[in-house]
């Protein structure tokens, strides 16, 4: 049998919630100084190769 900590869990489920924050904020501050062709032929290139 598995035993988990429920604490631990929900401090990781937290910290997980915080990164992803921190990583949309990052993200949308690189959308806003990079120009639209730079950042569309990167996100084309990301979805053709998916």
């Amino acid at each position: 049998m598995i035993k988990i900590d429920l604490k631990e869990l929900e401090k990781k489920k937290e910290r997980n919630f915080k990164e992803r924050l921190e990583f949309i904020d990052k993200y949308v501050e690189w959308l806003e100084k990079t120009d639209n062709k730079t950042w569309s032929k990167i996100h084309k290139n990301f979805i053709e190769n998916k």
